[in-house]
């Protein structure tokens, strides 16, 4: 197991709101930031070159698409961190979530509930 996946699945059990059943979502996540942090020595190695040449002239330029990736991972990261719990707007939302299903139902919603 890599050192990012321990990593998370510590932060998640501190939080409390690890579960096993999270493990392939927390493997991806993990593989992405893994991917993310390859891409950002990369660009450090290009000394954080973020336009490029085009091929057809050398006289026009374009964005790395280097940058694209890593905005594209970025914006996966944050994504995946949501559902982890790992922000706090996803703490936020599994607490709820979790509240939510905790709630006791009073003898009239019950009396509702069965009704239907």
């Amino acid at each position: 197991m890599c050192k990012i996946e321990n990593q998370t699945k510590a932060n998640m059990q501190r939080l409390g709101i690890y579960r096993p059943e999270f493990d392939q979502t927390i493997q991806i996540y993990s593989g992405l930031i893994e991917h993310y942090n390859d891409l950002l020595r990369e660009l450090r190695k290009s000394k954080f070159k973020v336009i490029e040449p085009t091929t057809r002239n050398n006289d026009s330029m374009k964005k790395s698409p280097l940058i694209g990736v890593l905005e594209t991972l970025r914006k996966d990261i944050l994504t995946y961190s949501n559902c982890l719990g790992l922000t706090p707007m996803g703490l936020r939302k599994i607490n709820d979530e979790t509240k939510n299903a905790n709630k006791k139902l009073s003898k009239l919603e019950e009396a509702l509930s069965n009704f239907n």
